[in-house]
């Protein structure tokens, strides 16, 4: 039988007893409902975007690690979300302005330095407990969504601080969805600047750490500690609401019930991965306690408070340089993870050298200086060391697992060294009693850094390659 012939049969049989073949009507297109929000309308346009992306990335695939076919590397959109980036991370530098107000209650007795460590230290531990989950959230909803929940997460804290100047727990203040709504949106955008443009983010931490120190001290001056708090949520508001909408995912957005698994276990047979894990989980145990306790330190060898929050500003300042110039350095020069071990080694020699016997301002300042400008390098090159490492295609999942275990340090580093502080005689009782704390930042620095060159050994031992 032909292939005609069986065409024939075929469609006798499907319309026998039914009379002659006819089209069936076809029902008219249904239209999309018209976003009815400006954030639904904002959404559209991203999901079109980001659609746009995946279709020319599946286009085109490419064996490795990236998330993304090709990266903007620059350009308006991209230098845009960076901007938007940096301008989150400015607020997300207030943590640092703690050091003030923990002067301003030690003064007032609301509590010991022992006891208000604590403080600084859950803010900054939040974001250790959330980041795994916040990173699913992100993936889902995109970072705008995310960063305007954390935007009003950190306003109505401060607000809510404002009531609550007299109890400690009241002063529990959290940024952590604003941190995962940007912190790794940049390496979505670039590659070959990818370290610059976390940089640029990270140096936010900085200026606003400079900006919020210098204000809240000039605030504390002129008004209550409640009100003090007040003006900081409008103005964190102010700068973090815009900030919020401009940002725009573009890895494609997954359901939050994806099944797919939070923690990635296999990752941890990885040398690299568990070594960097760990070198990192170390270096954030004595991170806040040089910005945390140089006030107080300040105030020990007989500086005015207006020169102690002087003192704190410049270290922000450096840390925000350092964020920059170590990013700039990382990727023209020395790679991010060369840079990183550099970064850990010179903040626990200052830390060791300079700070113990740092009797007058000039070498205060000194110390403030250098600490700052490589604590600020090496926090900043996190991401992009562990991008280059593993790839942008899983940085959120693996980044967040390393957050993750950053909570100990997170949480226990400056209240270790406020109890040693206080058991060597406290605040008042001479820099002798701030050794203690001070050797042990310095030492656990050192112990980070040794386990960073172990992963910059694994991943190459020619130490003179860029990596």
């Amino acid at each position: 039988m032909s292939s005609d012939q069986s065409t024939s049969v075929a469609v006798t049989t499907s319309n026998r007893g039914s009379g002659p073949l006819t089209p069936m009507p076809r029902a008219p297109p249904r239209e999309a409902a018209a976003p009815s929000t400006a954030l639904e309308q904002m959404d559209v346009v991203e999901d079109h975007v980001v659609s746009s992306n995946q279709d020319r990335d599946s286009e085109h695939p490419r064996a490795g690690k990236e998330a993304f076919e090709s990266y903007p590397d620059g350009g308006r959109e991209a230098w845009t979300m960076v901007a938007a980036c940096f301008a989150i991370f400015t607020t997300l530098g207030g943590v640092y302005a703690w050091g003030v107000f923990q002067g301003r209650l030690v003064s007032d007795g609301i509590a010991p330095a022992s006891t208000l460590s604590w403080i600084g230290s859950v803010q900054a531990s939040i974001e250790a407990v959330v980041a795994v989950p916040a990173v699913r959230f992100v993936a889902a909803f995109g970072a705008r969504r995310v960063a305007l929940v954390g935007t009003g997460i950190l306003v109505s804290a401060l607000v809510l601080a404002s009531f609550f100047t007299d109890n400690v727990v009241g002063l529990i203040i959290t940024e952590a969805l604003c941190y995962f709504a940007a912190v790794t949106l940049p390496s979505a955008y670039f590659l070959h600047r990818r370290n610059i443009a976390t940089g640029v983010v990270f140096s936010g931490i900085g200026i606003g750490g400079t900006f919020y120190s210098v204000l809240t001290t000039q605030l504390l001056r002129t008004m209550s500690l409640a009100w003090t708090f007040r003006v900081l949520a409008c103005i964190m508001l102010a700068v973090n609401l815009p900030a919020s909408l401009i940002l725009k995912s573009r890895a494609k957005r997954e359901p939050l019930l994806s099944g797919k698994k939070l923690v990635n276990w296999p990752t941890f047979k990885d040398a690299r991965f568990t070594l960097l894990l760990v070198g990192s989980s170390i270096a954030l145990f004595p991170l806040y306690v040089p910005p945390f306790f140089l006030p107080l330190y300040a105030n020990s060898i007989g500086l005015t408070a207006s020169m102690s929050s002087m003192i704190l500003a410049g270290y922000n300042l450096s840390s925000a340089l350092g964020r920059l110039s170590f990013g700039v350095f990382a990727d023209s020069m020395l790679g991010s993870l060369n840079s990183i071990v550099g970064c850990l080694l010179l903040v626990g020699v200052s830390t060791l050298v300079i700070w113990p016997f740092a009797t007058t301002v000039a070498p205060l300042i000194i110390f403030g200086v250098v600490n700052g400008l490589c604590s600020g390098g090496m926090f900043s090159l996190f991401p992009g060391t562990v991008a280059n490492i593993f790839g942008s295609r899983d940085l959120s999942q693996v980044f967040s697992l390393i957050v993750a275990f950053w909570l100990p340090g997170y949480f226990l580093g400056s209240p270790i060294a406020g109890y040693l502080l206080q058991a060597f005689g406290g605040p008042n009782a001479g820099i002798g009693a701030y050794r203690p704390a001070i050797f042990y930042a310095g030492a656990l620095s050192l112990m980070s850094a040794g386990f960073m060159l172990a992963v910059r050994v694994i991943q190459d031992r020619n130490l003179f390659k860029r990596i």
